[in-house]
């Protein structure tokens, strides 16, 4: 079930799409919700991005305080128990959008990382009237770079992803990264949103990453993020597609065949890492995950939101003969008006 915090004018609204009690009473005052989604930014790796769309309010909620107020904070959560077992989904501010005889429309708009840029010569957090911070390695304290000097990275990507998150303010969790981590070399040649720039280090590694909860989580893309096994009975029909297969991967000096000699020809950008064995070993990985098999998974909640890089099993008995099947979560969009989530990613399949 869908439960909302709403702060309106300092007073916490408990409300929900149902009357429900719980600990507390959760009000029926919210008639719709755009189901959150997280967007995979490459179908190899990155910055898994959230979307959120619109919550819609009946008038009854702000009875007290009419008109509504152009912005709140808005907190939504899904259980499917009671309040000790809530999973936070979305914590950020309700913009007003539209009002109607029907009801009163928020656009939702969550922590923005979009400000934060990577110069080439130093490290700015803000605009132009904001503070500015310059840096030099991974490990050291920070200072200005001097005239003509770049921006470098020379650490694991554990440590690089910990460098980026501690500049969003946020903590990083790398339970499920790769370990050993591999090695991030390179030097920056010009000006780059930081979110972005972590996004595409990701990817050129394998690994994704998502944020909740004021947490920073690092994946690798070639291992599970925790696991799951589910019956026939808690998915529905599931769709099996397999992508135009990878004959090649290439970035600027380097390229490494598939076992397929038709197909894409991938090319990548900057070459995060120094040496050709390397980098090879980068694009080979690459190659592995595009290639697999890739599945959209719809099932209702079982208990639990699924989270990006977990890995979920079953055995398809529809197919004319049962397969045994699993995907990572990459995609994930959680539809709370018809209580199910719709997840897609790569995976396998084998005969049972």
């Amino acid at each position: 079930m869908l439960l909302v915090e709403a702060t309106i004018n300092d007073t916490l609204h408990r409300i929900s799409a149902e009357g429900i009690a719980l600990d507390h009473y959760w009000d029926n005052r919210v008639i719709s919700f755009d189901p959150p989604q997280y967007q995979l930014a490459n179908l190899y790796g990155g910055y898994v991005r959230p979307g959120f769309g619109d919550i819609e309010f009946s008038h009854d909620l702000f009875a007290d305080d009419w008109p509504p107020p152009v912005n709140m904070e808005i907190t939504t959560y899904y259980t499917a128990t009671d309040e000790d077992a809530m999973e936070r989904l979305f914590s950020g501010t309700g913009h007003i959008k539209r009002m109607t005889r029907d009801g009163i429309v928020y656009e939702l708009f969550g922590p923005s990382y979009e400000s934060i840029i990577v110069y080439n010569e130093h490290y700015q957090i803000g605009g132009m009237g904001g503070d500015t911070y310059m840096i030099g390695g991974m490990g050291s304290d920070e200072y200005r770079l001097g005239p003509g000097e770049a921006v470098s990275f020379d650490d694991t990507l554990v440590n690089v992803a910990t460098w980026f998150a501690h500049r969003f303010s946020l903590d990083i969790d790398t339970t499920y990264a790769r370990s050993p981590s591999p090695d991030v070399i390179f030097s920056m040649t010009a000006d780059q949103i930081a979110i972005n720039l972590l996004s595409d280090i990701c990817a050129f590694f394998t690994h994704l990453f998502y944020i909740s909860g004021g947490t920073l989580y690092l994946i690798d893309m070639l291992a599970d993020a925790g696991s799951e096994t589910i019956t026939e009975f808690d998915f529905f029909p599931s769709e099996y597609e397999y992508n135009v297969p990878v004959a090649i991967a290439r970035t600027a000096n380097y390229a490494r065949p598939s076992s397929y000699y038709y197909g894409q020809d991938l090319s990548l950008g900057t070459e995060f890492v120094d040496t050709k064995e390397k980098v090879e070993a980068a694009l080979d990985n690459i190659i592995a995950v595009l290639n697999k098999a890739g599945c959209a998974l719809k099932m209702p909640f079982l208990g639990s939101v699924p989270t990006p890089g977990k890995k979920i099993s079953w055995t398809d008995t529809s197919l004319g003969q049962d397969t045994d099947a699993y995907i990572r979560c990459r995609t994930i969009r959680y539809d709370f008006d018809n209580e199910e989530v719709i997840i897609e990613g790569e995976g396998e399949l084998e005969a049972a």
